[in-house]
């Protein structure tokens, strides 16, 4: 099956010999919306290591007994963690799994139609765009539950941080604006018109908060 939706590379280090392939210590982690699994690949031979299952494939999921993840998507990283935040847009939920083990960790129930999560500088956090609302999900980490909705803009899709990570900004997928919000008090300090209505993507960038 075709794997659709995020893909990301990370380091496994201490796995393999340094006379091997400079990629054959990383492993890529691949989202699939249909299967509702995530995909662990070994990217120097390409090969399919195995899924990590969160869930039933399609059509499955429209039993009403279903149980698992629905429509996995977004895939975001903590090297600090070593830990994957794993979204179901279906189920409303962001999966965490340890990249030790490859083993879930817990499944945190959020609001509707969630899109991205992005870990805190630190770790500490995850914040998670709800798209089919109007706020910014945040997680803690070692308590593994949400704590704290921040209100944004309607259909927020990323979150970025700045490299100092005193500032977040929020792109949004139905409201033309890009929304600054201060991370220390968790308040928007300011709200950036855009000409697109839909501007999902807001890949991470190096900024600094005194650009502002």
């Amino acid at each position: 099956m075709k794997p659709i939706a995020l893909t990301l590379t990370l380091s496994m280090a201490g796995l393999v010999s340094a006379a091997q392939s400079p990629y054959s210590h990383h492993r890529v982690y691949t989202a699939n919306q249909v299967s509702n699994t995530v995909s662990v690949v070994e990217p120097s031979t390409n090969k399919l290591l195995g899924e990590i299952k969160l869930g039933k494939p399609y059509p499955n999921v429209l039993s009403p007994l279903y149980k698992g993840l629905a429509l996995v998507h977004g895939l975001r990283y903590s090297p600090q963690r070593k830990m994957l935040a794993v979204i179901g847009i279906g189920s409303n939920s962001v999966t965490l799994v340890s990249t030790e083990t490859n083993k879930v960790l817990k499944t945190i129930y959020i609001g509707r139609s969630p899109h991205e999560p992005t870990f805190t500088n630190d770790g500490k956090q995850i914040w998670t765009s709800v798209r089919g609302e109007a706020y910014v999900s945040v997680i803690d980490v070692d308590k593994m539950e949400e704590v704290r909705h921040i209100p944004v803009a309607d259909g927020p899709g990323m979150v970025t941080f700045t490299t100092d990570g005193k500032l977040a900004y929020v792109c949004s997928s139905f409201t033309p604006e890009v929304d600054v919000v201060n991370t220390s008090n968790y308040k928007i300090i300011k709200r950036i018109p855009v000409t697109s209505l839909f501007h999902p993507i807001f890949l991470p960038v190096r900024m600094e908060s005194g650009l502002l």
